[in-house]
C-alpha cells in the first residue's frame, strides 16, 4: 500500500503485471534494432499492433479490419476519447451522455464546443440483491434528447462505476435512435475484457459499424497504466477524423510499449478463449476480488451494487446516516472513511454533472483490480463499521 490507508479509489493495479508482457517490454527495449527506440514508420501506430488489434475484433464485430484504414493508436483511451470527440464536433453539436458517467466526457465536449445532453440511469431494483444491470436507462428520456443537432451518443460498456453490461435490447434501442438520427454512436469499452454478462459490442449490430468508433484501453485490458496506449476502431471515413486530431496534437505514441502490446494481442489470439489468456484469468480473479470486497461492504451495514462488469462498484453508505449525525453527503463520508478506518474511496458525485450531483450524494466508487492481500486487509478494517463508529 505504500501509506496509511488502503487505496480503492483509484482503478489501477497495485501488484505486477504479467511477467510475459514485461519480458516482451524488456526484449524490445534491448532488440539488436536501433529502431525500436524511435518513433514507429507511421503517425497512427505500430503496424505489427494495429495489425493485432485488426485481427483480434475483426471477428467480434463481423468486419474484415484493414490496419492501416481501420485501426488507429492513441496515448491511451483519453486521447481516443479526445480525439473522436475533437475530429466530429462542430460548435453547438449535441452529444448525448449517459450518467453516471467518466469525469473527462464532458469537459471534452465543452472544449470542442459541442453541447453536452444528459440522461442518467433509474436504479430499477430497490431491495435484494441489486446488481450493475439493475441499473436501467430511462428510454422515454433518452429519445428525447435526440433531434436534428445531434452529432451522437457516448456509451461506456461495461459502464463505470456501476458496473453495467448493456443487454442487446438496450444496444439495439440506442442503435436504432442513432440511424433514425443519423447520429454517430462513441463506445468506450475500456473494461471489455471483465464482464459477466454477454457483453455486445454496439458496433456489430447490423448496420451500426460505419456510425460507431470503438475505443480500448491497454490501461484496463493488460493492467499497465502507466504504458499510456489506447485504441480505436472503424470506418475508415470515421477514423480518419481521429488520426487527423492525433497527428496534429500527439503525433506518435510510443513505440516500445506498442511492440510489448502487440506481443500481448498476438498471444491472446493464440490463447482466445482458454485459461491461459490473461483476458480469462485477469477476469476471474477480479470476480474473486470483487466477491470479497461485496462480503466486507454488506457485513459493514451498507447496500451497493455488485458489477457485472468491470473493476468497479458503487457503494451506498447512505444506512450509515443515522450512526454519522455531522457526516454530509460523498465527499463529507469519504474524508470520515479514509481518516477513521483507513479506507480510500471516490465520491459518486465526480460522476454526475453539476446539475445532477444530488443523485451521487448516497455513492462512494470502490475498485478491487488490487492485490487480494490488500483487499483482505481492506476487508478487516470495514469490520471497525460493524462492531463500532466513532465520530
Amino acid at each position: 500500500m505504500g501509506h496509511d490507508y488502503v487505496d480503492m479509489g483509484v482503478d489501477m493495479l497495485d501488484d505486477f503485471v504479467p511477467l510475459n508482457l514485461r519480458m516482451a517490454l524488456a526484449n524490445a527495449t534491448l532488440a539488436n534494432d536501433p529502431m525500436t527506440n524511435q518513433v514507429t514508420q507511421s503517425h497512427y501506430g505500430l503496424l505489427r499492433l494495429r495489425a493485432a488489434i485488426a485481427k483480434m475484433y475483426s471477428p467480434l464485430i463481423g468486419q474484415d479490419l484493414d490496419p492501416e484504414a481501420n485501426t488507429l493508436i492513441t496515448l491511451g483511451a483519453t486521447e481516443a476519447i479526445y480525439a473522436a470527440f475533437f475530429g466530429h464536433t462542430s460548435s453547438g453539436d449535441e452529444w448525448i451522455v449517459i450518467e453516471p458517467a467518466y469525469s473527462i466526457y464532458l469537459p471534452i465536449i465543452k472544449m470542442c464546443r459541442g453541447v453536452a445532453k444528459v440522461t442518467s440511469l433509474k436504479l430499477g431494483k430497490h431491495k435484494g440483491e441489486v446488481h450493475g444491470n439493475d441499473w436501467v436507462l430511462d428510454k422515454r428520456e433518452l429519445a428525447s434528447l435526440f433531434n436534428a443537432r445531434t452529432k451522437g451518443i457516448l456509451v461506456n460498456n461495461p459502464l463505470n462505476p456501476v458496473g453495467k453490461v448493456y443487454t442487446r435490447e438496450e444496444l439495439q434501442f440506442i442503435a436504432d435512435l442513432a440511424v433514425k438520427y443519423d447520429a454517430l454512436v462513441i463506445t468506450d469499452e475500456a473494461h471489455e475484457w471483465v464482464a459477466y454478462k454477454p457483453h455486445v459490442r454496439i458496433g456489430s449490430l447490423p448496420g451500426m459499424f460505419d456510425r460507431t468508433i470503438t475505443i480500448g484501453s491497454a490501461t484496463k485490458s493488460f493492467s499497465v497504466s502507466g504504458w499510456r496506449i489506447g485504441w480505436a476502431y472503424g470506418p475508415k471515413d470515421l477514423i480518419n477524423n481521429l488520426k487527423t486530431v492525433h497527428r496534429g496534437s500527439v503525433y506518435y505514441t510510443p513505440t516500445l510499449q506498442q511492440i510489448a502490446l502487440a506481443y500481448g494481442f498476438e498471444e491472446e489470439i493464440r490463447n482466445y478463449g482458454l485459461p491461459t489468456s490473461y483476458f480469462v484469468s485477469h477476469r476471474e480473479q477480479v470476480k474473486v476480488n470483487r466477491d470479497l470486497v461485496v462480503k466486507a461492504f454488506l457485513d459493514a451495514g451498507m447496500n451497493l451494487t455488485i458489477a457485472d462488469g468491470g473493476s468497479c462498484m458503487l457503494v451506498d453508505w447512505s444506512p450509515l446516516k443515522t450512526r454519522l449525525p455531522n457526516v454530509h453527503g460523498a465527499t463529507d463520508f469519504a474524508k470520515w472513511l479514509v481518516a477513521n478506518i483507513g479506507i480510500l474511496g471516490l465520491p459518486a458525485t465526480s460522476y454526475y454533472s453539476e446539475k445532477h450531483q444530488s443523485m451521487g450524494e448516497d455513492y462512494l466508487r470502490f475498485c478491487y483490480n488490487k492485490k487480494y492481500y490488500n483487499l483482505v486487509e481492506a476487508a478487516r478494517r470495514l469490520k471497525k463499521i460493524k462492531y463500532g463508529i466513532s465520530q
